[in-house]
């Protein structure tokens, strides 16, 4: 009998062990991303959500089609996650963000990301480092967070055995907007930062660069390579941020994807001033690409003549401006024996609901009691609780 009851301990105690286990939060060692065992990888890109606590009901909708139907391994969340204004609460923050990362946390979905512009608007009530902890709560977060701020980091995709570097992202935070439509770019620390970065790569990597991505909210100056200036009254032609010249792309630029638009005018740092970013990136030969968010209806991607493929991904969210029912998000699959040439697809709110319509139904159904749901719980909260917020 008392044999037994050792051997149920035994077995209870064991089981125990392996449930603590699983419920642990996740270290840094086991967020460690790697290329899948087919050598494959995919990465999600989403930026310019701009949402309240009130959380549109079409952004959420296209969200959750969009991780249901594409699976991605990484989604990247490239700024302006947050509404503009600088009068939500952190309760209204924390909401906000729980409504866009719930998806990827509940469906396992490692995320990155960076703060915008309007991200910054809200540094007086957390700052970089707060926001940052909010994001870093959850689970599925994987933001290496070795970088000089909150919002500038890298993160390695290993290869499929977990050997060597095989991608790597880096997250660059682009500051905050100092009005007049000027951006001051990177800081110098962060430029540093990514050389020194850059160069230890390149080290483990046994002297060979590890091919990069960058993912930053406001674009590089170097944007306008890929436009012409034209004539006033020029048709499609865009104004510009920076004098009176008006612009279309450059039907000479090498555009690379399926939907290259050029509908306002490029807002990017200050071109006025020399970050050094982009002769950074091409000194240490390591940026295949680099893709920016901020101007929502800018969608063109285009190769420059050093090789380096940058784009705008248009804006996500329905919360703020944007091209109709063409919000807009950015696929990116990779094969771990040619990673250079990788392929990008984008994805239109139009079509991916309309491609897969019985899923959008179900989530606008979902989305739609939920908000209900939360609208009731919320009145009575106020009603009995007048004086919470």
């Amino acid at each position: 009998m008392k044999t037994t009851t050792k051997r149920a301990l035994s077995i209870l105690l064991a089981l125990l062990m392996l449930c603590a286990a699983f419920l642990m939060p996740a270290t840094a060692a086991d967020k460690k991303l790697r290329f899948h065992a087919d050598g494959t990888f995919r990465i999600l890109l989403l930026n310019d959500f701009q949402d309240t606590d009130d959380t549109n009901e079409k952004s959420l909708v296209f969200l959750n089609v969009v991780l249901d139907k594409y699976q991605p391994d990484l989604v990247i969340l490239n700024g302006d996650q947050l509404w503009p204004e600088n009068n939500m609460s952190e309760a209204q923050i924390q909401k906000a963000l729980r409504d866009q990362l719930s998806p990827m946390e509940k469906r396992g979905i490692p995320f990155l990301f960076t703060f915008g512009n309007h991200d910054h608007d809200h540094d007086a009530l957390l700052d970089r480092a707060a926001q940052a902890a909010i994001y870093d709560s959850y689970s599925m977060c994987y933001a290496a967070h070795n970088g000089p701020d909150a919002g500038t980091y890298n993160n390695v995709i290993y290869s499929s055995d977990g050997s060597k570097p095989a991608l790597n992202i880096y997250m660059m935070d682009s500051n905050e907007w100092s009005g007049n439509f000027m951006n001051s770019g990177i800081n110098a620390d962060q430029l540093q930062w990514y050389k020194d970065t850059s160069g230890a790569l390149k080290a483990e990597n046994g002297g060979s660069a590890v091919p990069s991505l960058v993912f930053q909210h406001i674009p590089v100056k170097e944007m306008f390579r890929f436009l012409k200036a034209v004539p006033e009254g020029t048709e499609g032609a865009v104004g510009s941020m920076f004098g009176p010249e008006k612009y279309v792309l450059d039907p000479d630029a090498d555009l690379v994807g399926d939907h290259n638009q050029l509908k306002e005018p490029i807002c990017c740092e200050n071109p006025n001033k020399t970050t050094g970013q982009y002769e950074a990136w091409v000194e240490q030969g390591d940026v295949i690409g680099a893709y920016f968010g901020h101007d929502h209806t800018n969608t063109f991607v285009g190769r420059t003549d050093d090789g380096i493929v940058m784009g705008y991904n248009g804006g996500f969210g329905f919360a703020s401006y944007g091209d109709g029912n063409e919000r807009f998000a950015r696929i990116f699959d990779f094969k771990e024996d040619d990673v250079e040439h990788y392929t990008q697809t984008t994805l239109l709110y139009s079509q991916v609901t309309a491609q897969h319509k019985a899923t959008y139904v179900w989530y606008r159904v979902k989305v739609f009691f939920q908000k209900a749901w939360n609208s009731v719980v919320s009145f009575f909260k106020r009603l009995f609780h007048p004086e919470a917020k």
